[in-house]
């Protein structure tokens, strides 16, 4: 028997599945290695058993196997014929060479798989390199039965292994400077059994017990003794299994020892066991101490450790135990002991936990079991690492490995011996599991088990690749089914949204459709409709509107989710909106047919339907419709929904619960904005005709449409008069002030009906009907003050006189008259109409008031004419500077009446005349030809006598400087100047403007003011055939 020496590897891939002959087939859980009288059906076994196969069994034919030791990628087998042979995990040889004439006592692997040393009973110790032609042969002359290499013997140059047998002897070879050594490490009364080499610590076991030595320090540690009680040494092997290096597992015949290495705190010396100080370079210091030990009812044949279980491979049971008492066999009969060879029984795999409680048991009915004893089997471990698929071509570096295939190891394994034969023992996997469970229908757990692996929690993480996506999904509808045949629909919905594909292939997308039609049949749609794939996959769009339909007539609020969640590609949204409408009449719930308006608002958005879509948003009031409408340019679609509009505008307002809203802030909300601010596009004419069935809201709107502008709602001044009476009766005077586009007679009509005594004198003012609105403010009103400011406003002399006339017998009308009437009437023609009897309270006061007021008008005139004054001598004084001021005229400028430059003189023509409103002329093209010669200087005899200057002599005056001819042609200018304003000659782009002024205001006079103006429309003021008189206008000769 033996085990690895290798690390533990946290790599796992899934457990491959050799093909065997009929004759090779694998051992399974069921299987020969079942007890079927007390194996219960409700546990799942842990562990699973299969016969290497490949040619190993050639190799049995005509040899049989003595020892074996498992590295991380191959088997290592020694036989009774001395061979040596290199199996891969699925039992097929790669390498075999004879190292020994006798049997294979033991074998050893170092750390890097690269040698591989063996131990035989002719005395000799063999050490072969797989990649190399290195064979290290040591003859000990004795029988050795163990030998272990140095774990990094491959690595370092002293080559070193140990080795023991029947000499009692333990023997370290290496390499060293001046040769070969061999260094013999402890001597031991009786032969040395075992062997086991961990990184710096080795350790045997011997008829005194196992041994500890540190190759470090040179020394060994401590002495684990043999049970007391246990039968000889040389009956059962020991069998040791270093956990790691710090844990030793050690079974003597019934007992198991767990031994704990830990490290001393204060170091000391001590002899008997060999004790030295710590040092840097050979580590801590290390004492063991035994931490469990228990004893069993069987003979240990094997150990190691399995999660937080012991495996032991075990054989016999009690009755074996209890004859270990004789442990002399000549004292047994013969007869007995071929009995007991005979009836030998079949070895078991034993799992117990760390409470000492058997967790399971396998029996193992290895082949010839029954003549087989304890030393024949062993128990070899390999950790976890992938499958190495080994090549018998020989290759310099890599013979031994292989790329992971598919199926490759995920845990450790254990290959239990025997002489021929070799079983591998793996943990079972997730598809073990999965299988034990789909057998028993148990397709809940076995689903949750592979989809935890998929997560990558719990124990069968590691085996996760072992169950392939469409073996899950298959388990996984199968269990769907059952739970449909079971009635159990809603979860056989959730099943199926675990466990059907996901991606977009015609698999997949029959599966779907299948598995949605099935729960057509049974009346569930509704259970799988959340988890139909919408974007991973498209089914078809007969799938989509099959399942809404079912639920618009079973789960409205489900419908909905699912049409505002689903693609528009999915299902065809018109046919679906023509639905929704015909379950809207049938809809008997408010919360349902809510739904379904929502519904029908969102498809309709889908189909590029703004009016039906705003129609069905504006009757649920959606947040934000005006804002939508004005940023997507939808006033075609609300053109014919005034009424929606305003009904919106009342919900924003919460009009139903606040009736206290102002209009002000009815006019204000965002709907009648919308309407009124795009007349353009939403005319007045047709919101009007809307709303005629809802005068609230037609007020609403024209009184808003007011106040962007007056003009807007001209054609409704009549009806809006009406709507001002009847819901804001405070607002129609105002109204009637701004507007001029209604009926006077239907406003007074309106008014009279009403009792609208300010409105109805407003109107008959307009009307002219000034004496009965004064009658309606002094009869109903009787208020003074009122009837003043009307007479004021309509100033009217005669208005003025029957208010006078009125009020002479009235006491408050005289006193109102004397305080108010100001200058609009005379106090003088108040006080002559007042009858002697009659008392008037307060008309000393009033009198005095007027008398006050008289002397303060005579001194606001007096006041104002002295500023009048002052303002005419400033006007004029500025007047008379700029009427000094030269006109600067440049040469390129044009005559406006000949279109020429001034600087081209026509024939005739010597200068230029400029008039002060900036038009320039020549002066022949503005001057009579009489004018023209008269205003000649060299023509001006006959003014000789006059007071002027005398022209002639001033201009025969010779000139001898520059000076006095510039200042002589002035004065000749300023005199011609003044000869042509004598003829008052006018500006005729001036004249003629004014004359076209004074007909356009003629031909826009309104028919009263042409009767006022005569029969003809002429002002007889205003003469338009004769010259206007324009502003005086002084003219510079050039």
């Amino acid at each position: 028997m033996a085990v690895s020496e290798a690390d533990a590897s946290s790599e796992s891939l899934a457990p491959t599945t050799e093909q065997l002959a009929p004759d090779e087939e694998p051992f399974s859980d069921e299987g020969p290695f079942s007890d079927e009288e007390e194996e219960d059906d409700d546990e799942e076994p842990a562990l699973r058993y299969k016969r290497l196969g490949g040619n190993v069994h050639t190799l049995f034919e005509k040899d049989t196997a003595s020892t074996l030791i498992a590295s991380e990628r191959f088997l290592v087998l020694g036989t009774h014929w001395g061979n040596v042979i290199i199996i891969d995990f699925e039992g097929n040889e790669v390498k075999k060479w004879r190292a020994h004439s006798t049997t294979v006592n033991s074998v050893s692997v170092d750390i890097d798989n690269e040698y591989v040393a063996s131990a035989g009973d002719d005395g000799r110790v063999v050490v072969h390199g797989l990649y190399n032609d290195d064979v290290t042969i040591v003859n000990y002359s004795r029988p050795v039965k163990a030998v272990a290499l140095d774990p990094y013997y491959s690595r370092k140059a002293s080559r070193r292994f140990v080795s023991g047998g029947t000499a009692g002897q333990l023997i370290m070879y290496e390499k060293k400077w001046f040769g070969k050594s061999d260094s013999i490490l402890f001597t031991s009364a009786g032969p040395i059994q075992t062997i086991r080499w961990q990184e710096n610590l080795v350790a045997w076991a011997c008829d005194e017990g196992v041994q500890l030595y540190n190759t470090d320090r040179g020394a060994r540690i401590s002495q684990i003794a043999r049970p007391e009680g246990s039968p000889r040494p040389d009956l059962y092997t020991c069998r040791l299994h270093w956990k790691d290096d710090r844990t030793l597992l050690i079974g003597w015949a019934n007992f198991v020892q767990v031994v704990a290495l830990k490290e001393r705190e204060q170091p000391h010396q001590s002899p008997a066991l060999g004790f030295v100080g710590a040092d840097a370079d050979s580590g801590p210091l290390l004492y063991a101490e035994v931490s469990v030990m228990f004893r069993t009812d069987f003979i240990v044949c094997g150990l190691a450790l399995y999660r937080d279980s012991f495996l032991v491979f075990t054989y016999g049971d009690h009755q074996t135990v209890d004859g270990m008492a004789t442990t002399d066999d000549s004292q047994v009969p013969q007869e007995e002991r071929q009995h007991r060879v005979r009836d030998a029984q079949p070895p078991e795999l034993r799992m117990i936990d760390w409470n000492l409680e058997e967790v399971s048991s396998d029996v193992l009915p290895l082949e010839g079991f029954p003549l087989l004893q304890p030393n024949d089997y062993g128990l070899a471990h390999s950790a976890a690492r992938p499958q190495a698929t080994l090549s018998k071509s020989p290759r310099p570096e890599n013979e031994f490995e292989g790329g992971s295939s598919p199926q490759a190891s995920e845990a450790d394994t254990w290959f239990i011996l025997s002489p021929k034969q070799l079983v591998a023992v793996r943990p079972r996997g997730l598809a073990d599991h999965v299988q034990w469970l789909t057998e028993r229908e148990d397709y809940q757990q076995a689903l949750a088990a592979i989809e935890e692996a998929y997560r990558g929690d719990g124990q069968w993480a590691i085996y996760r690749d072992q169950i392939k996506t469409a073996e899950y999904q298959k388990i996984g509808q199968t269990y769907a089914q059952m739970l449909m045949d079971n009635g159990n629909c809603a979860e056989a919905a959730q099943v199926c949204r675990r466990v059907l594909p996901q991606d977009s292939t015609p698999e997949a997308i029959e599966a779907w459709e299948s598995w949605i039609f099935a729960f057509a049949e049974t009346g569930s749609l509704h259970e799988i409709a959340p988890f139909i794939p919408t974007t991973t996959m498209q089914l078809s769009s007969t799938v989509y509107e099959m399942v809404l339909a079912f639920l618009l007539t079973s789960d409205i609020g489900e419908f909905k989710r699912l049409v505002f969640a689903w693609p528009a590609s999915l299902f065809n949204a018109y046919s679906v909106v023509l639905a929704v409408e015909d379950q809207y009449g049938k809809a008997v719930s408010a919360d349902d047919q809510r739904s379904l308006k929502e519904i029908m608002a969102f498809l309709y958005d889908r189909l590029n339907q703004p009016s039906k879509s705003l129609r069905c948003h504006l009757e649920l009031f959606t947040d934000g419709i005006p804002a939508r409408v004005r940023r997507e340019n939808l006033f075609d679609a609300v053109r014919d929904k005034a009424e929606l509009v305003l009904r919106y505008d009342d919900h924003t307002l919460d009009l139903e619960h606040d009736e206290a809203v102002s209009l002000q802030s009815r006019c204000e909300a965002e709907g009648v904005q919308l309407l009124t601010d795009n007349t353009d596009a939403i005319p007045s004419a047709s919101v009007v005709k809307q709303l005629v069935n809802a005068p609230e809201h037609l007020h609403v709107y024209l009184h808003t449409l007011l106040a962007k502008d007056p003009h807007l709602g001209a054609p409704f001044a009549d009806l809006q008069v009406e709507l001002y009476a009847e819901y804001n009766p405070e607002k129609l005077l105002n109204f009637l002030r701004i507007s001029t586009y209604y009926t006077f007679d239907k406003a007074l009509e309106i008014c009279e009906e009403r009792s609208l005594v300010p409105e109805m004198v407003f109107i008959l003012g307009r009307m002219g009907d000034n004496h009965r609105a004064l009658m309606l403010i002094i009869d109903q009103l009787r208020d003074v003050p009122r009837a003043i400011e009307f007479a004021k406003e309509q100033n009217d002399p005669e208005l003025w006189n029957d208010l006078v006339m009125y009020s002479r017998d009235k006491p408050e009308f005289i006193i109102g008259l004397l305080e108010l009437g100001g200058t609009h009437t005379n106090p003088t023609k108040v006080l002559q109409n007042i009858p002697p009897e009659l008392k008037i309270p307060g008309i000393r006061r009033a009198l005095t008031n007027v008398l006050h007021d008289y002397h303060l008008q005579v001194e606001l005139c007096t006041d104002c004419k002295h500023v009048l004054d002052g303002d005419c001598e400033l006007l004029s004084d500025g007047l008379r500077r700029v009427q000094h001021q030269g006109m600067e005229v440049e040469s390129d400028q044009m005559c406006l009446a000949c279109q020429l430059p001034l600087e081209n003189m026509p024939a005739g023509s010597s200068n230029v005349l400029a008039f002060w409103c900036g038009h320039i002329y020549h002066d022949k093209c503005i001057l009579l030809p009489e004018v023209q010669r008269k205003t000649q200087i060299d023509s001006l005899n006959n003014l000789m006598n006059s007071s002027t200057v005398d022209l002639v002599k001033r201009s025969q005056r010779l000139v001898r400087s520059p000076a006095s001819q510039r200042r002589i042609l002035l004065q000749a200018k300023l005199d011609r100047t003044t000869m042509i304003r004598q003829y008052s000659p006018m500006c005729p782009v001036c004249v003629e403007y004014d004359q076209k002024k004074m007909q356009q205001a003629r031909t826009g006079w309104s028919p009263a003011e042409r009767k006022d103006r005569g029969p003809n429309g002429d002002d007889d003021s205003i003469d338009i055939s004769e010259p206007t008189e324009l502003p005086p206008m002084q003219m510079l000769q050039i």
